[in-house]
């Protein structure tokens, strides 16, 4: 409910601009198609499901993002469910409640593919612990085998979903002394129809060179559980001590435990390589996508939601009412923060909204923006702007050369080839127009400002909203 409210309140931004152009074309094949074209860079399930729920619920931001809130919830219930397999109700629905308290709950509201990302790893994780427990065999392997497609077919970086269960299913085999032929053989296949992914891949390797996300360091990898799991003020870290340190302290419950055979090792084992993705996902970029972004790894949250569920089950075996009001807390915790931010969203008026206040009456300059997220945006809510006299004159070597990465050039160009937009090469922007207004936004990386420094020219500010500035640009001054 509350990511349904927060959907309906908050402005749509740049990048869900992309998915919502691509998912509401007029069928299922334009999507599809329009994606093989490089309309956008992403796999086609999350596009697929925000296109039937347009098509059936009606054309809204609360219906668009509805994927995003559904998946989230999901993901918390997989979870549940793989934790009280094997313990009891406070620890399951203590790591149910976690995620809540992290910020998951941001991609829950936003019309990317994240929120299906951090589902498809628990999702796949309950899957493969059904499989082994070799109960109707074959619907279980089948549902392992669809769980595995979901990551990869919803992210790129869901492949790495693979991983924990590739280690926990070679712990499991080293405890048995034995195969799981079964298993093994539906971890090949979904590695064989992830293949098929390559034809969508192709518009994505443009970026690779020129890619916000390419300066990513190993030293950045302990910001991300920090930045990830820091969202509501530490009290999960304060909840995970308490209860590691019971546990230690507890040598009764944990023999107990122990000897009930509650937690299967390869169980574990899973769940902690989960919990470390962010390591896998460093060297992945590595190796492949030469792009690494904290949200990318975000399948870690449920990995420590798992951990954290394991030792609230000692505690819960040694102290359920203590357990149960550590729930509580961290429940009305979780949830109190996420429904004040919701609220906070009431108030958003989109910048493009206020553009009004920016420009000068009886001009007829043309206007070129500095910010490629302004600039859509501005085409989304404000489309009697975009006419020929509103441009964004960045091509992608100029972007790169003044401001280091290019991907919004390379992208709004094959967006162009769904959504006709006023998008031209900067020298030849400059060509046509010897006097122009820019529209600049010090909410991201300045490029054609630079650009305009660098050439020597003017730029006198005329007028300010906010972070936004009006400049009027003239050639003839030199640095």
């Amino acid at each position: 409910v509350v990511a349904a409210l927060a959907a309906r309140w908050r402005p749509l931004w740049y990048d869900e601009l992309f998915t919502l152009y691509v998912a509401s074309e007029a069928s299922l094949g334009a999507t599809l198609r329009a994606l093989l074209a490089g309309a956008d860079t992403n796999p086609p399930v999350d596009y697929v499901l925000r296109h039937a729920s347009l098509a059936l619920l009606g054309d809204s931001a609360t219906t668009f993002r509805l994927p995003s809130a559904l998946a989230f919830v999901g993901g918390l219930f997989a979870i549940y469910a793989f934790v009280r397999r094997r313990t009891g109700f406070v620890a399951a629905a203590a790591a149910f409640a976690l995620p809540i308290l992290s910020v998951v709950t941001y991609f829950s509201h936003e019309g990317r593919a994240y929120a299906l990302l951090f589902a498809s790893a628990p999702v796949a994780l309950w899957a493969w612990q059904r499989a082994t427990e070799r109960e109707r065999p074959a619907a279980r392997l089948l549902t392992l085998f669809l769980a595995l497609c979901l990551g990869p077919y919803s992210h790129y970086f869901g492949v790495l979903n693979f991983v924990p269960i590739a280690v926990g299913e070679g712990w499991r085999s080293y405890r048995r002394r034995t195969l799981d032929a079964g298993i093994l053989g539906t971890v090949a296949a979904a590695c064989i129809a992830t293949l098929g992914l390559l034809v969508f891949a192709r518009s994505a390797t443009v970026m690779k060179q020129g890619f916000w996300a390419s300066g990513y360091r190993a030293a950045d990898i302990p910001g991300y559980y920090t930045g990830l799991l820091g969202w509501a003020g530490w009290a999960w870290v304060v909840a995970l001590a308490l209860a590691a340190c019971v546990a230690m302290l507890d040598r009764r419950s944990r023999t107990e435990a122990a000897q009930r055979g509650t937690l299967p090792q390869h169980e574990v084992v899973a769940a902690s390589v989960l919990a470390l993705t962010p390591v896998s996902a460093f060297m992945l970029a590595g190796w492949v996508t030469g792009a690494l972004a904290a949200k990318y790894a975000i399948a870690f949250v449920p990995g420590v939601a798992i951990l954290f569920g394991y030792l609230l089950s000692v505690v819960e075996n040694w102290r359920r009412s203590a357990a149960l009001l550590g729930l509580g807390a961290l429940t009305l915790l979780g949830l109190g923060r996420f429904a004040t931010e919701a609220l906070a969203y009431r108030e958003d008026v989109p910048m493009p909204m206020r553009l009004a206040a920016l420009l000068p009456q009886g001009s007829t300059l043309p206007i070129a923006f500095d910010s490629p997220h302004l600039f859509l945006e501005t085409v989304y809510y404000q489309p009697q702007f975009a006419n020929g006299r509103f441009q964004y004159p960045m091509d992608a070597a100029t972007a790169l050369a003044v401001r280091g990465f290019n991907n919004d050039e390379i992208a709004l160009r094959g967006l162009t080839k769904i959504k006709p937009l006023n998008v031209a090469d900067y020298r030849e922007f400059l060509l046509r127009n010897r006097e122009f207004l820019v529209i600049f936004s010090r909410d991201f990386w300045p490029g054609l400002v630079l650009a305009l420094q660098r050439d020597g020219y003017c730029l006198q500010p005329l007028a300010e909203v906010d972070t936004t500035v009006l400049l009027h640009a003239l050639p003839g001054c030199r640095r």
